[in-house]
């Protein structure tokens, strides 16, 4: 087992303090017995069980499913709220779009500038920069007749960009990735 200084020293400490407490209570050797099981206990939970450290090993979750669990979790966040059924359906095409495009660029390409623009559409742009400024919205002004048009022009645009990197993705014109890729930055100041 390898011992992690920091936490071996907490656990002496909670030792001595759980050893010195509890003998104000206890017999000595039955308080001494519980302050080690305690400091045992406390450092495997803070090490792990194979004395690895605290977790900082662990891998980054990967892009595509912080970008699906982003993009489930507005879809919850659209079905709570009332709008125009348009909208919704619109809102949810563009989730629906996003979930089945993020395996396959971040699989594509998954360093390239293509990846990173349609990972922080899906966790940035559309729900910080679209869906939830129009949830902020009271319900009048989501459905006045301006603020729908408004809404429903800017999905479709994002509709129609969404559709073009399907169509380079499927043609694999991996030429074509950079140059939507800045586009898109550009478009949705990403």
């Amino acid at each position: 087992m390898k011992f992690n200084s920091k936490n071996l020293f907490i656990s002496g400490l909670i030792l001595i303090g759980l050893g010195l407490l509890l003998s104000l209570f206890l017999s000595l050797a039955f308080s001494l017995v519980i302050a080690v099981i305690v400091a045992v206990a406390f450092y495997l939970l803070f090490t792990g069980s194979d004395g690895s450290g605290d977790g900082a090993d662990e891998e980054e979750p990967d892009e595509t499913e912080v970008g699906i669990e982003s993009l489930l979790m507005l879809n919850i966040e659209l079905r709570k709220c009332i709008m125009p059924e348009a909208v919704r359906d619109q809102f949810e095409q563009i989730i629906d779009q996003l979930l089945a495009l993020l395996p396959k660029i971040n699989q594509a390409g998954p360093d390239g500038e293509l990846a990173w623009v349609i990972n922080r559409m899906a966790t940035e742009y559309l729900p910080e920069k679209s869906v939830r400024p129009y949830i902020k919205l009271d319900e009048s002004a989501r459905h006045e007749e301006a603020t729908v048009t408004s809404v429903e022009e800017g999905l479709a645009g994002m509709k129609a960009e969404l559709n073009e990197v399907e169509t380079i993705l499927a043609s694999r014109q991996s030429s074509e990735f950079n140059a939507k890729a800045k586009f898109l930055k550009q478009r949705f100041k990403l």
